[in-house]
């Protein structure tokens, strides 16, 4: 067993696997004892020094590798290591709970609208000047673009890209992960109906507007032509008519 493996301590007889070995490894990650990467002993030393079953510890790490708490890891260097912070986890959780209740597509543009707003207005107050070099990157990105041989999948990529490192820059990680978790689940709607060529070069100057916005620190006007570029693209995956994403004064 490597010797920087961390070992449960052994659980109380009557103790519930959900209680045992993954109750331990996640009070070891919120308490920060276990950090992103660290490595955690393997299957047998679990369940050696825990006195669970084989079965009991493999349940224990399906439910943590569900979580996003652990990721296995094969080759050298391998084992089952903490995971990184991620959104797909929470993804899957809010896709399942849409589904579970019932509840349209058009809940996920609601919160997604409202999230990167809200985001919007804290890049303008928060931004550094690394987030700004890296926004007006990604917009000149796009600018470069050849629109008429683009792919879906290349204009999709530069467009949630701007939004997510708008995100980054208001530098909040709870509310950016939420938001990560949400872009996953609205590029699957945005596959289904690619925008045009009129969109896609429309959104030049709405990148542009509000980077210079952010470098202003101008939070309404970077909000304006946010919320006048969400507003477009939430009509067209509504299936609605196409709004358009014209950058206002």
């Amino acid at each position: 067993m490597p010797t920087d493996a961390h070992v449960p301590p052994p659980m109380p007889p009557r103790s519930r696997v959900s209680d045992g070995v993954a109750a331990h490894i996640q009070q070891e990650i919120r308490r920060r004892r276990l950090q992103p990467g660290d490595r955690i002993c393997a299957e047998r030393d679990l369940q050696a020094a825990t006195g669970v079953s084989r079965a009991g510890v493999r349940e224990s790490l399906r439910m943590l590798e569900h979580e996003g708490l652990i990721r296995t890891k094969t080759g050298p260097g391998g084992g089952i290591l903490v995971g990184e912070p991620a959104a797909a986890p929470l993804g899957r959780t809010v896709e399942a709970f849409r589904h579970l209740s019932g509840t349209g597509p058009e809940t996920l543009l609601d919160a997604w609208f409202e999230l990167t707003v809200t985001c919007t207005r804290l890049a303008a107050e928060r931004a550094q000047a690394h987030d700004l070099v890296e926004l007006r990157r990604i917009a000149d990105a796009y600018r470069a673009l050849d629109f008429g041989s683009a792919s879906f999948d290349s204009v999709a990529r530069l467009n949630l890209g701007f939004i997510r490192r708008t995100a980054g820059a208001a530098h909040n990680p709870i509310l950016s992960l939420f938001l990560d978790a949400l872009i996953d689940l609205i590029y699957s709607a945005a596959a289904a109906r690619p925008p045009n060529l009129a969109q896609r070069r429309e959104l030049v100057g709405v990148h542009d507007g509000i980077v210079q916005a952010l470098e202003n620190g101008d939070a309404d006007a970077a909000v304006r032509r946010m919320t006048r570029h969400l507003f477009a693209v939430r009509t067209l995956l509504s299936g609605g008519s196409q709004g358009t994403a014209t950058d206002p004064v």
